[in-house]
This record gives structure tokens, sequence and C-alpha cells, in this order.
């Protein structure tokens, strides 16, 4: 690693690949552990949706839950993949039945 510095200020630092491969890496670790602390809050606010909106009881949320939580638990360990800059697959899925997340983002900010 090369500092970047003006007089005693440090601006910047030029890593070698292996520095940046590995400092991504970390970064990736750090991103799904921070998904599977929080996953739990994310489960509940789903569930609570799924009741509050369309009525869902306790098993039919139990039968949501149980598919979800393997879903969210592939969706953390992708984090700890080479390339997860690709989008993921469910979202693709559903932009082929016409449900574009992405662009429903971008329409409520």
């Amino acid at each position: 690693m090369k500092i970047k510095k003006s007089g005693t200020k440090i601006y910047g630092a030029n890593f070698t690949a292996a520095e940046r491969k590995a400092m991504d890496m970390e970064i990736k670790r750090q991103l799904a552990e921070y998904d599977a602390k929080h996953k739990l809050e994310l489960q509940a606010l789903i569930l609570w949706q799924l009741h509050e909106q369309l009525g869902f009881g306790t098993k039919r949320l139990k039968r949501f839950y149980d598919g979800f939580d393997v879903a969210i638990d592939a969706l953390i360990s992708r984090y700890e993949l080479e390339d997860s800059d690709s989008a993921w697959l469910c979202t693709l899925k559903l932009k082929d039945i016409g449900a574009d997340i992405e662009k429903w983002n971008k329409d409520r900010r």
C-alpha cells in the first residue's frame, strides 16, 4: 500500500490488487454479519406487514417464514461470493412478472 499525503495530512492510499481483494472480502464478511444480526427485525417487520395488510394468520405466516428464512440465509451468504454486483435472482424473477422493485424504489424518492 502506498499512502498519499500532502504535508502531514493523509488523503488517500493506493492498494495493490491483493490488498483490494482482501479489503473487499472483509467488507462483504462484515455486511453478512450485519445482515445476520438484523435478520430477526427484518423477518418480524415482513411478517407483521403480511398479517396487517393481507390478514395472514399464524399458519400462513409460519409457512411463509419457513421459505423466507431459507431465502434470506442465501442472500446473506451471497455477500461471501466473489462477484456480488450482479442482480439478486429474486430481483430478476420479480422483473419477469412485471414487478420492478428498483423502479418502485426510485419512484418513492
